[in-house]
């Protein structure tokens, strides 16, 4: 009986699949047609049908594309092969016997893969990568090294040369290694740059993460000091502590530029994990680059120059393995996985710092000799929490989130001692309970439990038309805020100009007045700068006792030890901005150059139009009970006083 002819490729698996033709070897699946492994390779095959001994076969070609032999495994068939042979898609020539030839002879193309088998398991050898595929079904697409496969296939002969066998021949894979050398080169000394590249080439979801000026984007510290600034990118707006990035010497830090937007025509990626942007440093293998917290944590990396973090080294040693593992975060394979230090879970460095993962390192001296060690904590041993940075442990002590506030020096905090309306009936309490601050003489527990009234939104101005033309320039004026800015200089110019479009000031819920949205803010938009008049240290403190004799409200931001703003009466509204435990914003001093810094405040997440803008002043603890000054924040996680 004569076999029609199929059009294409799923007639003839369709036809396969129903009529149960004979396999005159063993019966196997429908990917043993493409055994030699070829990846732009047509199959032109033979088949027959059997009836009878004396039944005269009728035979018929059939040439298809070979490109996804995979999405067969599911089906098995009983055929018959009379003949093979492979048809080079490059060269339009057939080829026989390429079992025994990884190369067509006519143009070379090679094959990428070819199937084996050991102790009954059946898996896919990746000539490239010297790895095998497992197909179990248990490992789904999971890549393991000739040892690591051979021990899963239950084999205890521990020699995958013998032990491994191509499937269609069953010639011991390390034979069929050796036969393959076409160049006199062993293939089992891989270019090990060409198989970091083989082993990105699989596609990926790329993770878009939107990077916040709040903390560094390496070691997650909110902390800058005047020897280690916070410096931002004035192109993709990354922040990175001098230190941690490697910039040291930038003086010029109002139009400074990471190393990745210095070639903005040219797209950086991380070849270690999938996140796109953050702190990038060019490696020793072009055109690879790297996260800075993704090499701190790989042990097989390290910063030539320590001072600049830059070239990365030791990427062709990382262990293709770890190439092949799955994020627990981000569920994706792409790039080199960490293990978390007390088990085998595994993640991309930079995704779990972003997820709040508890990250440590150990720096120790033993014999004049310093080493570093570089921790991480799954989700099960430490919980993780955004407000986590790079735990420090070092000789001279442990620097973490608890004990920052203790040990800085020189860092800012922000100083606004309003002082609190107190009345007559508050004074005259009885003793309060214990959770009170009985001994504090700013904070009274008064016994008239009033209802706190709602914010108002005040805005001095009154009924009036506007014009068509005025309405659009309003227009124009929001989309030019979108447009980028050579400069940071630039930047905080247009921010100060165009402070009235994005907020106001109204009755505050929390205390008096306060500064609210006047438009929807998004996460990460610059709001308003703080500005007000510079002043020394000595000199601040003598305006707050005089502040305090008028009764007056005072309104400082410290920047650090030396330099403090003054904005009680020479500033903009953005003083009026209120504490909250649980704010929607935050401040940021943006250095534009020597003894030139800026404070300017940030959106924390999308804040809607009417809504109160809050950030944490982070008061400077203080055990006197005399000088708490008490909180009104009404968040959730209230701490009760500001410092």
């Amino acid at each position: 009986m004569a076999v029609k002819r199929k059009t294409n490729k799923k007639e003839i698996d369709d036809e396969i699949y129903r009529e149960n033709w004979l396999f005159t070897s063993k019966k196997q699946k429908f990917d043993e047609v493409f055994g030699a492994g070829f990846k732009d390779f047509s199959f032109q095959f033979k088949v027959e049908e059997s009836k009878s001994p004396n039944f005269l076969p009728q035979v018929q070609d059939y040439c298809f594309s070979a490109e996804s032999p995979r999405s067969h495994l599911h089906r098995e068939v009983k055929v018959e092969w009379r003949k093979i042979n492979i048809c080079c898609s490059a060269c339009k020539k057939v080829c026989s016997d390429l079992n025994k030839n990884s190369l067509c002879p006519d143009c070379g193309v090679k094959s990428n893969f070819i199937a084996v088998i050991c102790n009954g398991m059946e898996g896919i050898y990746f000539p490239e990568l010297h790895m095998v595929e497992c197909r179990c079904g248990s490992c789904r697409v999971k890549k393991l090294t000739v040892g690591e496969w051979e021990r899963h296939a239950g084999s205890r002969a521990k020699k995958w040369k013998v032990s491994i066998k191509v499937m269609m021949t069953m010639q011991p894979l390390g034979e069929w290694v050796a036969n393959n050398n076409v160049h006199g080169i062993s293939p089992l000394k891989i270019d090990r740059r060409q198989q970091l590249m083989s082993l990105l080439q699989e596609k990926y979801n790329p993770v878009n993460a939107k990077w916040t000026v709040e903390r560094c984007a390496i070691c997650r510290w909110i902390e800058d000091w005047h020897f280690n600034k916070i410096i931002i990118c004035s192109r993709c707006q990354i922040a990175v502590h001098q230190e941690c990035y490697g910039a040291r010497e930038v003086r010029d830090l109002a139009s400074w530029v990471c190393r990745a937007c210095e070639t903005p025509e040219v797209e950086r990626e991380c070849c270690l994990c999938p996140v796109k942007g953050g702190a990038l440093k060019p490696t020793d293998v072009d055109p690879f680059w790297v996260h800075v917290t993704c090499g701190w944590f790989r042990p097989e990396i390290a910063f030539v120059d320590y001072e600049k973090m830059e070239p990365a080294i030791g990427l062709l040693v990382i262990p293709p393995k770890s190439f092949h593992q799955a994020c627990s975060i981000c569920q994706q394979t792409h790039g080199s996985c960490i293990q978390c230090s007390k088990c085998t879970i595994s993640y991309h460095s930079t995704c779990a710092s972003r997820a709040g993962y508890y990250m440590e390192m150990q720096c120790s001296e033993k014999n004049g000799t310093q080493t570093t060690k570089w921790l991480s904590y799954c989700a099960s041993h430490k919980a993780p929490s955004e407000d986590n940075i790079l735990v420090m442990r070092t000789p001279g002590g442990v620097y973490s989130n608890q004990n920052l506030l203790q040990r800085r020096n020189g860092g800012r905090v922000l100083k606004d001692l309003r002082l609190m309306p107190t009345d007559a009936s508050s004074a005259e309490t009885n003793e309060p309970d214990d959770f009170s601050a009985a001994r504090c003489r700013i904070f009274r527990q008064s016994t008239d439990k009033k209802a706190k009234p709602e914010p108002i939104i005040h805005r001095v101005t009154r009924p009036h038309h506007h014009s068509l033309t005025a309405i659009q320039s309003l227009t124009s004026k929001q989309h030019q805020e979108e447009r980028n800015f050579p400069t940071l200089r630039e930047r905080l110019h247009h921010l100060s100009k165009t402070i009235n479009h994005r907020v106001c000031f109204g009755k505050s819920d929390i205390h008096a007045w306060g500064l609210f949205a006047k438009r929807k803010l998004q996460e990460g938009e610059m709001v308003a700068e703080y500005v007000g008049e510079k002043i020394r240290g000595s000199v601040a403190d003598l305006r707050e006792r005089k502040y305090k004799s008028q009764g007056k409200n005072c309104y400082f931001f410290r920047i650090n030890e030396e330099v403090v703003i003054d904005a009680t009466m020479k500033g903009s509204i953005a003083r009026l901005i209120n504490h909250s435990c649980m704010p929607n914003c935050f401040s940021r001093i943006m250095s534009l150059g020597e003894n030139e810094d800026r404070i300017v405040l940030f959106a924390k997440k999308d804040v809607s139009a009417g809504s109160e803008l809050t950030f944490d002043y982070r008061f400077e603890a203080d055990q006197n009970d005399e000088v708490k000054v008490p909180c009104h924040c009404g968040a959730p996680n209230c701490s009760k006083f500001m410092n």
